[in-house]
């Protein structure tokens, strides 16, 4: 079960769920397993993280087909207030709608002032969780780590009227290795397959724009397996008799990929 129950206890006593989601693969980050925990009534919202990593275009079709979503930038802090103040006047309606029942209950008499909003942070490991809860709440001091499985215990942070809790990564039951790594789930040297993942990721970006290859590395084409090749050969990652070294050059792309340094721009 892993991190699953703490994320579950988030997921129970939330008002507003914020799911953090990779820009660059918002359909593979999606979450799913979370998506279909949150129980009826609480509000789901989809943040995109990474947004200075792909281009304006692809951040006008997220907006386009998540037209209630927000886009951050949680190492450029970009998009992070836009998404404080809506979230506190969230926080606002429901105190009035408090005040307004108790005020009811009690006939015009005293009353309590509560209305305080409860934000839950979930998504997949390394995901930048942490760093948006430190953002949004800067009294957290949340621990903030490249390496996944970092955040392992929860509470709740009060900013205002909001009350902000982060959680550990979790990786839905049915991922594989190959797409945990892919959303930087499983750090590189920790993978069993580090080759897998890497032809994943490069046959991503030959889909994507075969461009994004030659900025980064150098090289391009449209066989996966000859452009990692390539890259090993470009990098000089070889072994005796000049045979690419795939352990290396696996590790090299999903480590680029997993801390930013592959980007759509």
């Amino acid at each position: 079960m892993g991190f699953w129950p703490v994320v579950l206890n988030v997921l129970r006593n939330s008002d507003v769920v914020l799911l953090l989601v990779d820009a660059r693969m918002p359909e593979v980050g999606r979450n799913s397993e979370i998506v279909n925990k949150i129980k009826e009534g609480k509000k789901l919202i989809y943040v995109f993280n990474k947004i200075d990593l792909v281009s304006k275009k692809d951040i006008e079709e997220l907006r386009w087909e998540y037209p209630d979503g927000f886009f951050v930038s949680s190492t450029k802090r970009t998009g992070v207030q836009k998404l404080k103040r809506f979230l506190e006047e969230l926080a606002s309606r429901k105190g009035s709608l408090h005040r307004e029942a108790c005020f009811a209950e009690t006939g015009g008499k005293s009353y309590s002032r509560g209305g305080s909003l409860r934000v839950g942070i979930v998504g997949y490991p390394n995901i930048g969780k942490s760093t948006l809860m430190n953002l949004l709440a800067p009294g957290a001091r949340a621990k903030v780590s490249r390496v996944s499985g970092t955040t392992r215990k929860t509470q709740w942070v009060r900013v205002g009227r909001l009350r902000i809790m982060d959680s550990p990564g979790v990786i839905p039951f049915g991922d594989s290795g190959t797409r945990a790594g892919v959303m930087s789930g499983k750090d590189a040297h920790k993978i069993k397959n580090p080759e897998k993942v890497a032809i994943r990721i490069i046959e991503f970006l030959i889909k994507k724009d075969v461009g994004i290859l030659r900025r980064c590395y150098g090289v391009d084409g449209d066989d996966a397996y000859d452009v990692f090749g390539a890259i090993g050969r470009k990098k000089g990652y070889l072994v005796k008799g000049g045979v690419v070294d795939e352990n290396r050059t696996a590790i090299k792309v999903i480590d680029d990929w997993q801390k930013g340094r592959i980007n759509f721009r």
